[in-house]
């Protein structure tokens, strides 16, 4: 991809953007904020699986904890609130370095009950007497909504905050895209595809599948933190297991390697439920458990088929490089003359 067409599709995207931003307010501005918070946890999970090939069923913890590192930052006054994210994010980056470190000697079923365990344990660890000073408790945390700068005072607070969400999601996205390209990408690919080989060839194999969990767990931490700037409310409730079990449906949904997958996940994720619960309001959990196994196994069985299709037409084809010339009499035998070309 040359130079220009970079250009082209970067100011591309930024008037979509400023477009967003300036059109869209109220519910659609907050719904939209919503697709892309959504979008950048599944992003990644979605690192932790397609790239070092570790899955985890646990990662709503680290969206929790990225909320709450926000949450506690602004209620107790001890950072601005655009430093949130940040703070978050190196958090979660420690806290998934930590737990993946021991972690990463289990694998396939074990890794992902292990985590498990961490989504199931963390919500009542919140709830805890002793963080009740810091976390609230069963209650959680009420913050005021953020402030908009003066110098962007035409635009209202949801407009704002969806633009900063924008902003982090674009970076982020854009940060990942990098550090795939580079050693980290070659060696946790290498961790997934020939592991034996990446031993053979000098690989730390449980420092890099630690690295890979920190990184994931960083930018789900991120997308956790954005979440508490948009709604101004975190408690232990708003992150059952169902959230950690929701990501890894959504990497599902988009594919372990395909980014653009994962803001169709997003969509996915964000208005299934509403409308599951529009057509029925005693069956919204049978609707849409029943639209997210359609989700998960119906795209796969498409792909096959499609494939079965191409094959079979390049069975049909004729050879290439071969002409066919119609005689002008037929041959002894019936038989068909053929030219090389």
């Amino acid at each position: 991809m040359n130079i220009r067409r970079i250009s082209v599709l970067v100011l591309a995207g930024l008037a979509c953007a400023l477009a967003l931003v300036f059109l869209v307010h109220g519910y659609w501005a907050f719904k939209i904020a919503t697709v892309l918070i959504l979008a950048l946890a599944v992003r990644g999970l979605q690192l932790l699986i397609g790239a070092s090939g570790q899955v985890s069923l646990g990662h709503g913890a680290f969206f929790a904890i990225g909320a709450y590192a926000a949450g506690v930052v602004v209620a107790q006054q001890w950072l601005s609130p655009y430093l949130a994210v940040p703070v978050a994010v190196v958090l979660c980056c420690v806290a998934g370095f930590l737990f993946g470190l021991p972690a990463v000697r289990l694998a396939g079923p074990y890794l992902a009950l292990a985590t498990f365990a961490l989504a199931l344990a963390l919500p009542q660890l919140l709830k805890h007497p002793l963080l009740e000073p810091w976390t609230g408790g069963v209650s959680g945390l009420s913050l005021d909504p953020m402030n908009v700068p003066a110098v962007f005072a035409f635009l209202q607070v949801d407009q704002w905050i969806l633009a900063l969400t924008m902003g982090w999601t674009a970076l982020i996205y854009l940060l990942l895209h990098r550090l795939m390209k580079g050693p980290a990408g070659l060696a946790w690919h290498m961790l997934r595809d020939h592991p034996t080989a990446a031993t053979a060839v000098g690989v730390d194999v449980g420092r890099w599948k630690a690295a890979a969990f920190a990184v994931s767990s960083g930018v789900v931490g991120a997308a956790g933190a954005l979440n508490t700037s948009l709604t101004s409310f975190v408690s232990p409730d708003s992150f059952p297991v169902f959230l950690s079990l929701s990501l890894l449906v959504g990497v599902a949904i988009a594919s372990p390697r395909s980014k653009l997958g994962t803001f169709v996940a997003a969509l996915f994720l964000s208005f299934v439920p509403d409308i599951a619960e529009k057509l029925s309001q005693e069956l919204t959990g049978v609707l849409y458990g029943c639209v997210m196994l359609a989700a998960v196994f119906v795209p796969p069985l498409f792909g096959r088929w499609r494939n079965r299709a191409a094959l079979a037409r390049d069975r049909r084809a004729p050879a290439a490089g071969i002409d066919t010339i119609p005689p002008l009499s037929a041959p002894p035998g019936g038989r068909t003359l053929t030219q090389e070309n």
